[in-house]
């Protein structure tokens, strides 16, 4: 539920991504179309080991084989630009949550960094928002009201403890450029 109205919010006007079939053995591939990749990724079952290496492994499952060699096909996915903001869904307790997603655009690299962090659990989503200090700020209206309380930096936070917090599971993190 939270998911879909973060994708609805989220919701690019364009297409922002491409993907292109291409041969696992030799120099064949097809030409790049658009794709219906948008800001926020869902968790599928064969989860890689951390976000970094989700977003790196992009791509749609084809049963398809090259015409010149017959081996099989792949089709990753990628960004056309590096995005503003990215929204990974998390599900599973065996992710590692990567603090920084790197992106190469143009012979540079760009970096987003996590800035937000929701929970789920007890009917409703606690926060945590981490500022450009990498200070981490927990918020649940119903524990801490309008304030927030001060975690500390993001970089003492383990997967486990950011997997959790305060008895609540990750839904999703978001990364946002530095």
């Amino acid at each position: 539920m939270f998911a879909a109205l973060t994708s609805a919010i989220l919701a690019p006007n364009d297409c922002v991504a491409i993907s292109s079939p291409e041969c696992t053995n030799c120099d064949y591939y097809e030409p790049t179309m658009n794709d219906r990749l948008e800001f926020i990724l869902y968790e599928k079952e064969d989860m890689p080991k951390s976000t970094s290496h989700w977003l790196c492994s992009l791509e749609h499952e084809t049963h398809e084989k090259c015409p010149d060699c017959a081996c099989a096909l792949k089709q990753p996915i990628t960004f056309k630009s590096v995005p503003n903001v990215l929204v990974f869904e998390i599900n599973s307790r065996n992710i590692r949550i990567s603090k920084t997603l790197k992106f190469m655009q143009d012979s540079e690299t760009v970096i987003l960094d996590v800035r937000g962090l929701i929970y789920h659990g007890d009917f409703h989503f606690p926060s945590c928002i981490i500022g450009n200090d990498n200070n981490v700020w927990h918020h649940d209206g119903m524990t801490t009201g309008s304030t927030c309380e001060n975690e500390g930096d993001v970089d003492s936070f383990s997967t486990k403890k950011l997997l959790q917090s305060k008895g609540k599971r990750l839904l999703l993190v978001i990364y946002a450029r530095a």
